[in-house]
């Protein structure tokens, strides 16, 4: 078991998160070898301050949440996107197939449409551990259909190396010619993560989802919800729509320009007053327990907007032993409005240090990060990213600001480029003094290519004042 306290950017928020991981071996893909264990995943993946496992409970609301809710729609009930087997036309199935492989598993290459796709794992040769039975068998891929069968849809395959602990994820994953037994595999996209570290795709990039995030550690696992422990993790979902991409998002792939509409990366929170009116008819003592560890999740960790679909389908994992009567209705009755969006961006980080460096200084020439001084009561926007060696995936500064020999009182004000109002001080100073206040700052997290990555200055005094504003470090 793994335990890390994990602390805010914006607040004095301490948690503890344990994750403790075991493979397990239930039914899943047709004609797998004993080596192969389908539906592999009992615990949260990843390390435990990572964006899927980090608890959201106490984390800021974000000031346009009434806005976005309201363009999901408020009466828009949930509905589960897995389940069991689709008898009325085998073999098609519901929910995402994941598997694992041990570390032996041969890797063959994946042809890929999009060129930001891994071509195999960090530190690992090139390829990924398809199985030969998936060419020709069913219920290897999302959808059910044996690889050459190249059907529609979105076609995933979720893979595990156990072993080494890797986690492979493909999207539009075919096997071509189409009905042959000895097709060569194509994907429209591809991934690899190391299970043991959090690192990114690279800001940009796409995975076998929008988002650019892996999908596998999203997924409403039966297992899990029958377990008799907590679930400890965010769930996948998806909106008919999207404006721009947050932290944990690398990955544009905006669908609407609507300024209501969710980004990807975005998180929305069960509110923690929200209780079930009733359970669906039939539900056993064991159903019931599920249901509420489901309904635990969604409050302390919430769902991450991690695709385009249909509006507040929440994405889990085929399973057989799924019964969608029961879970179709439990879902239907947990509305859009039960839920808040969480402050975009907000999640646990990491520090990287810069060389000390300014950032901007208003005292020099006209420009983007110099003149003119802050005039009384008003306010400028900058851009981190690109300056300082700050990469345009930093979503969070530190550093030094300054107010330089000003003729009157006041105060500074930081800002995140996407938010107006309700910032703390940053600096007060004085007359004729020049004082200096070290800061922590989250940057924009707007939609709008413009806007993201930027913060504002506000001066809240009697007369201009310049300000400089030195770095020393960001957080992603």
């Amino acid at each position: 078991m793994r335990c890390l306290a994990i602390l805010g950017l914006e607040g004095a928020l301490a948690v503890a998160v344990c994750v403790e991981t075991a493979w397990a071996q239930p039914s899943g893909c047709l004609g797998a070898p004993a080596a192969v264990h389908c539906g592999t995943v009992d615990a949260a993946l990843f390390p435990a301050d990572n964006w899927w496992n980090v608890p959201v409970a106490l984390a800021p609301l974000d000031p346009r949440s009434a806005e976005v809710v309201s363009w999901i729609g408020t009466t828009r009930g949930m509905h589960p996107d897995f389940g069991g087997d689709d008898t009325g036309n085998p073999p098609a199935i519901y929910g995402m197939v994941h598997f694992s492989v041990p570390g032996t598993q041969p890797l063959v290459s994946v042809d890929f449409d999009y060129p930001d796709s891994d071509a195999g794992a960090p530190g690992r040769p090139p390829g990924y551990p398809i199985p030969p039975e998936a060419k020709t068998n069913a219920k290897w891929i999302e959808g059910g259909y044996a690889g050459n069968a190249n059907p529609g849809g979105d076609k995933h395959m979720l893979v595990v190396d156990r072993d080494n602990r890797l986690l492979f994820e493909l999207w539009n994953l075919r096997c071509l010619p189409t009905g042959s037994a000895s097709c060569a595999w194509a994907g429209g996209s591809g991934a690899a993560w190391s299970l043991d570290t959090n690192a990114r795709r690279p800001f940009g990039w796409t995975s076998g989802d929008a988002a650019g995030l892996a999908i596998l550690p999203g997924l409403v696992r039966y297992s899990e919800a029958y377990s008799g422990s907590p679930i400890a993790h965010a769930f996948r979902v998806t909106t008919r729509g999207v404006n721009g991409f947050v932290y944990p998002a690398s990955h544009e792939a905006t669908t609407t320009t609507n300024a209501n509409a969710p980004a990807l990366g975005a998180r929305l929170r069960l509110k923690a007053g929200f209780s079930l009116a009733s359970y669906p008819s039939g539900a056993s003592a064991a159903d019931r327990d599920a249901m509420d560890r489901v309904v635990a999740a969604m409050k302390s960790y919430g769902l991450i907007v991690a695709d385009t679909g249909s509006d507040m389908y929440v994405s889990g994992a085929y399973d057989a032993r799924w019964d969608n009567g029961l879970w179709n209705p439990f879902f239907s009755e947990i509305r859009a409005g039960d839920f808040e969006l969480v402050e975009a961006g907000w999640g646990a980080a990491r520090f990287y240090p810069v060389v000390p460096c300014r950032l901007l200084d208003t005292r020099d020439a006209a420009g983007p990060w110099g003149a003119p001084a802050l005039a009384a009561g008003g306010s400028r926007t900058f851009v981190a990213s690109g300056r300082c060696g700050l990469p345009e995936s930093a979503r969070a500064i530190a550093g030094n600001l300054t107010a330089a020999t000003p003729s009157a009182s006041g105060e500074l004000k930081l800002v995140p480029g996407d938010r107006s109002a309700g910032s703390p001080t940053a600096l007060s100073y004085a007359a004729g003094i020049t004082r200096t206040n070290s800061f922590v700052l989250r940057l924009s997290g707007a939609s709008s290519a413009a806007a993201w990555g930027t913060f504002g200055i506000r001066n809240e005094g009697a007369a201009s004042v310049d300000a400089v504003l030195d770095v020393n470090g960001y957080f992603e």
